[in-house]
């Protein structure tokens, strides 16, 4: 499979994905009362749209390394921000699944790995593989949208809970 054919395909994948995680995020209005949870929707969404765009801006200009290099490079550190930006989240979210965790946190070496490729492609050669650094890529994107299908199960699956109220707090709520 040439890279273009594989890239339209995720492409592809990708925007399905996220149409489907629209429609589940959409019908769990209880989400909707959770700042929390919404930002934890959104990241899983970005694990989607982000393989998706750099899928998509990847084939534009096939013979211009510039372009995807570009493209990938924005994707990556857009990523590891947003993985930052929702620590918050998992930190506060007081029901947030461990493994919706772990999630996310996987992905964070995933985002800057695609971000460190986009800048020195020549890495896979450097450590020899046949492989192009966009081949790599395509790997990671893989990674992507697998970790994204995992964090969307686990908060699909996983019913929001109240908090508990604390033991040593002898009023009842």
């Amino acid at each position: 499979m040439t890279t273009a054919a594989f890239y339209t395909v995720v492409g592809g994948i990708s925007f399905t994905l996220l149409g489907l995680w629209w429609v589940v995020v959409s019908s769990r209005k209880e989400w909707q009362q959770s700042q929390e949870r919404r930002l934890l929707a959104y990241a899983v969404s970005l694990h989607f749209l982000l393989p998706g765009m750099m899928s998509i801006l990847s084939i534009i200009a096939p013979e211009e390394p510039l372009v995807w290099r570009a493209v990938f490079t924005i994707s990556g550190l857009i990523g590891v921000a947003g993985v930052v930006l929702f620590r918050r989240a998992l930190i506060a979210e007081h029901d947030t699944p461990r493994l919706a965790m772990a999630v996310q946190w996987a992905v964070l070496p995933i985002y800057v790995c695609i971000t460190i490729l986009a800048l020195v492609p020549t890495i896979p050669a450097t450590l020899g593989l046949s492989l192009t650094g966009i081949q790599v890529e395509a790997i990671l994107v893989s990674l992507l949208i697998f970790f994204g299908v995992q964090g969307a199960w686990i908060l699909m699956v996983e019913p929001v809970r109240s908090p508990t109220p604390d033991a040593d707090d002898p009023t009842p709520k």
